[in-house]
């Protein structure tokens, strides 16, 4: 995802995506593109989900997240069942990724998670997440990809993280912003930790399992959708139509954000990658400092032996 809408991360896994928009952007709403009405609907029905959430949901607290449920979506007892899920899911998050919900920085005590039809895709704010319920209820493996990008936001108040910012410096951010970090990484997570959940992988746009991404991401290179979104994997900026076209936008760029950070872990390690997300996206220097100066190596020869990697090169 590649546009910071207003300071949360549509981490599209919903509607065709896998989930997070921890940098779509601003940019998006200022240069009048055709995501402009997606975004704002999705912030729309956001603040409209949790401005009536103590009306129209069911209420769930466990021992580290609250849940919100919309009412009719599931019996009382399934209910009680996903608002456990949930808290398993966030909880094995925060262990495999060493990241715990800091109260303080967040200003709440736990995050909440709404389970709802009403907020567009599946997305995530530094203490909030937001479930598309027809994705999610048959595949709760989304709440990993959401949960990566809640927990990584560590500082809500960071330039990147922020909606106040004006046009000219939202595009300045957005230009230097690696936001196939950001989804690559949440879907690459995902896919490691639902096997040790007893979870299906969403399938929302990697179509097997962690076995058969480069193999898929081989495919989207040789698809004209996805050679179009392929300079803006492993480098800057977003796609054009990542909101409003997932089908042919966000699905093969996730799929080739996740093929490429699988790469960056398997050779620079996880512990690295975890810090230049939290770095990257609470900072201000562009990905590729970001990149060189947490992995000692430019980001355009990590591309490159990614592609080598992969026999993908263009």
């Amino acid at each position: 995802m590649v546009n910071r809408l207003r300071g949360f991360i549509v981490v599209a896994a919903a509607s065709c995506i896998g989930s997070s928009i921890s940098a779509l952007g601003r940019s998006t709403l200022a240069a009048q593109n055709p995501d402009q009405d997606t975004a704002r609907s999705i912030l729309d029905g956001s603040r409209e989900v949790v401005r009536t959430a103590p009306t129209h949901a069911d209420r769930f607290e466990t021992d580290h997240v609250i849940v919100f449920i919309d009412k009719g979506l599931l019996t009382t007892e399934a209910e009680q069942e996903f608002a456990q899920k949930i808290e398993r899911i966030f909880v094995a998050t925060s262990e495999y990724l060493r990241r715990s919900f800091d109260p303080t920085s967040r200003k709440t005590a736990k995050p909440a998670y709404y389970l709802t039809n009403r907020a567009g895709i599946s997305h995530a704010e530094s203490s909030r997440a937001f479930l598309n319920a027809r994705r999610v209820i048959p595949s709760p493996a989304i709440v990993i990809h959401e949960s990566v990008h809640l927990l990584l936001m560590k500082n809500p108040d960071a330039p990147r993280n922020r909606a106040d910012l004006t046009p000219e410096e939202d595009a300045r951010l957005m230009a230097s912003s690696g936001v196939w970090l950001a989804e690559g990484f949440a879907g690459y997570v995902s896919y490691e930790l639902a096997p040790t959940l007893n979870l299906e992988p969403d399938r929302l746009f990697v179509k097997g399992d962690k076995t058969t991404v480069d193999e898929e991401a081989r495919q989207w290179i040789r698809d004209p959708r996805g050679a179009r979104v392929l300079p803006f994997a492993g480098s800057r900026g977003v796609p054009e139509g990542f909101l409003a076209d997932r089908p042919n936008v966000a699905a093969p760029f996730y799929v080739l954000g996740q093929s490429f950070i699988k790469h960056l872990v398997q050779h620079a390690g996880l512990v690295a990658i975890v810090r230049l997300y939290e770095e990257h996206f609470d900072g201000t220097r562009s990905i590729q400092d970001d990149v060189h100066r947490i992995t000692s190596k430019d980001l355009v020869r990590w591309r490159m032996e990614w592609l080598k990697a992969i026999g993908g090169s263009p």
